[in-house]
């Protein structure tokens, strides 16, 4: 364009990152420009805004699990090389691989945070000078929890299924013990860590870097296309847009004149439709309902229940490392898994059954 404007190929180049360095000026912008198959800074802006979104309004649920006010906060993104990851981890951190969708991610909890965050969700008094298998995966737990509560909001913003997988623990000793994440780049997160209002650590997130890229790319392509839109509109257009209100303004066009009858609205002082309630959900908060963890059923004949003794094997119809199910008065609700906290079987929800499906089976019931 001769008045200045960027055109809409280099402002696409711009909002996508590829022009690092560029002349925007000539005429061999599109051969000059390199590819980038990086994350650029504009697309880290993306991702640090987001993460630290979500990540902050997580945190006052996971800090009901701690029984501490927690709070994570401030991210930072930058691009690394995945082998910096492992280096950079000090021993005695515990790292968390849970996938995002498809994505590999791996957070690490600093070892004294972890220690103070996985006896305090244990009900422990004193932080031990050493984690065990029960510590590990508590901070499992809480790294999963923490995940299921961002994946929503940054799934409709990245516009990706970022269900989180199961955790997998492990506690660095060396650098070979760090999770593998494929790909030369990683993209980390740095995050404050405040535990009780002390700024205790940082908490690091490690995230694929093709995948960081992807959801960063998805995330501006609606600002892209309307900033686009709205910046191709140059001087020319905005004086022909004033031109054409001049013209309507300035003479109306003949309308027929068509008789409307008025249209005579009843009263709502007077309707018949009765005002509408909604119930108080919250005279049912101190209502007790029976929940039960079902692993599994099976039928058998009279008399073989009548032949069962000490040490008889009954098979049920779960196969193994099925998830069990979750029933409240009876009716299906959830899945999860099994677990062991403090030598107390628990459940760990995996699946929340949908309301289709929860109607299906209480009208089957």
């Amino acid at each position: 364009m001769g008045d200045g404007s960027l055109s809409q190929e280099e402002i696409d180049a711009l909002l996508m990152g590829a022009n690092d360095g560029a002349d925007l000026g000539g005429g061999d912008f599109a051969a000059a420009a390199p590819v980038n198959t990086g994350i650029s800074p504009g697309e880290r802006e993306l991702l640090a805004n987001a993460f630290n979104e979500a990540m902050t309004n997580a945190s006052s649920s996971v800090g009901s699990l701690v029984n501490k006010t927690l709070s994570i906060a401030n991210a930072v993104v930058e691009e690394i090389a995945t082998g910096s990851a492992a280096t950079e981890t000090a021993a005695g951190s515990v790292a968390v691989q849970i996938n995002m969708g498809g994505a590999q991610t791996v957070m690490v909890f600093a070892g004294e945070s972890a220690k103070l965050i996985s006896s305090s969700m244990m009900g422990m008094g004193e932080v031990p000078a050493e984690m065990d298998d029960a510590h590990l995966n508590t901070l499992g737990e809480l790294a999963n929890t923490m995940l299921g509560s961002i994946s929503n909001s940054l799934g409709g913003k990245f516009k990706e299924d970022l269900m989180p997988s199961q955790p997998t623990v492990k506690l660095i000793n060396s650098p070979a013990d760090f999770p593998a994440i494929s790909g030369d780049k990683v993209a980390k997160i740095t995050y404050n860590l405040s535990i009780d209002g002390a700024n205790n650590a940082k908490f690091m997130h490690y995230i694929s870097a093709a995948n960081a890229g992807t959801w960063a790319r998805n995330s501006g392509a609606g600002a892209a296309a309307m900033g686009g839109g709205m910046a191709g509109i140059g001087g020319d257009d905005l004086d022909g847009l004033a031109g054409l209100a001049g013209d309507m303004g300035g003479a109306a066009p003949a309308v027929s004149q068509v008789p409307v009858n008025p249209v005579n609205y009843p009263s709502l002082q007077t309707s018949s439709i009765p005002a509408r309630t909604p119930p108080n959900l919250q005279l049912l908060l101190d209502v007790q309902m029976v929940l039960t963890v079902e692993l599994g059923r099976t039928k058998k004949y009279v008399k073989d229940i009548l032949s069962l003794g000490e040490g008889s094997i009954i098979e049920l119809d779960k196969l193994a490392g099925e998830p069990v199910d979750l029933l409240i008065n009876g009716k299906l609700i959830a899945k999860g898994e099994v677990v062991v906290i403090d030598e107390n079987f628990g459940v760990r929800v995996t699946d929340i059954v949908g309301p289709e499906d929860r109607l299906s089976a209480m009208q089957s019931g």
